[in-house]
């Protein structure tokens, strides 16, 4: 019962730390809004979402393997919460140009909210082995090892790593966090 009240911890801080950090790979994040701000904000978010992505689909009709539209679309889908497409995108962009710990990253966390944790680590386990300094994908890694796989070990041992390599940053902080919380027992 303590492990579950404990991943449950982690879950609620992992919540805030991923809305205030953001695991993708997107640099800024906006300040959390109000409630009336979000539900002002939803719709045109949508459609700003929806034509984007029909504008990428264009593009992707004259270059169909273009890597940059394909990760830019499969960032859109993650955002409009379309994670098989953004799965769908992204894995096509490995196909073309592998090697780039932030696509890895957002592949695992589109796998992840699918429900697919394991093959989500497998991903960010391939990213890791192409930039074991690449401080997000540790974040997230740890993330999904207690969060989707309730493997809270495993998770301490990433966000100690994430959090060794830059202490002073953001994601730092919020691996420092998640310490924190898991180390209180």
């Amino acid at each position: 019962m303590q492990k579950k009240s404990m991943i449950t911890g982690v879950v609620i801080l992992g919540l805030s730390a991923v809305l205030a950090v953001g695991c993708s790979r997107k640099e800024e994040q906006p300040q959390p809004a109000t409630q009336q701000q979000t539900q002002q904000q939803a719709p045109a978010q949508g459609v700003q979402n929806a034509t984007l992505i029909a504008d990428l689909e264009a593009r992707l009709k004259e270059d169909p393997k273009n890597p940059e539209v394909l990760w830019r679309l499969g960032d859109a889908y993650f955002d409009s919460k379309q994670f098989n497409e953004s799965v769908k995108n992204y894995k096509k962009v490995l196909e073309v140009k592998p090697g780039e710990a932030d696509l890895y990253n957002d592949l695992g966390l589109s796998l992840h909210y699918l429900g697919n944790s394991a093959e989500a680590i497998k991903y960010l386990d391939e990213g890791i082995k192409k930039n074991p300094y690449h401080q997000r994908i540790w974040l997230t890694k740890g993330f999904i090892l207690a969060y989707g796989m309730g493997d809270l070990e495993g998770a301490k041992v990433a966000w100690e790593k994430a959090n060794a390599l830059n202490p002073e940053s953001q994601i730092g902080k919020a691996a420092s966090e998640y310490l924190a919380l898991v180390n209180k027992k």
